[in-house]
């Protein structure tokens, strides 16, 4: 599947519906119906989106807006996955990268690359409760099932 320029990661909503492509060249999410293949629209999110991860209701699409080191992304945008629109964008930490949900769809966990911190959003809430200090360069970020 053609996709765009840069895909970065590929996810899927828990209910088999949509495939998610973010893409980092173009500051944008591809969706993807996977019955026949084709994308079906972009979403425009903020600069350079790396990873990207759906709550497990497959209601909303939070996507890390990295950036890069001169001009660093500081965003994590929460698109609706019934309208395609960006319902919220909420400031973590310079250099978003990594973005992970917990199994109970409560809290996203964010890595900050540029700033060595990661940051927990209530994704109910839609805001960010607590940042951790980690070591230098956070990337990926994993929960266990």
């Amino acid at each position: 599947v053609q996709v765009g320029k840069g895909p970065a990661q590929v996810g899927f909503t828990p209910d088999g519906r949509l495939v998610l492509v973010s893409l980092s060249e173009e500051n944008a999410v591809a969706v993807i119906d996977p019955a026949t293949r084709q994308v079906i629209r972009k979403v425009a999110v903020g600069r350079v989106p790396i990873q990207l991860y759906v709550t497990p209701d497959s209601r909303t699409l939070l996507v890390a807006n990295q950036g890069t080191p001169k001009k660093p992304g500081k965003i994590v945008s929460l698109i609706d996955l019934e309208s395609f629109k960006v319902a919220k964008t909420v400031e973590t930490g310079a250099g978003a990268h990594g973005v992970v949900v917990d199994r109970d769809g409560r809290y996203a966990y964010i890595t900050n690359t540029y700033v060595n911190s990661v940051s927990v959003l209530d994704v109910k809430e839609r805001k960010v409760v607590k940042t951790v200090p980690v070591g230098k360069g956070p990337n990926g970020i994993s929960v266990t099932p």
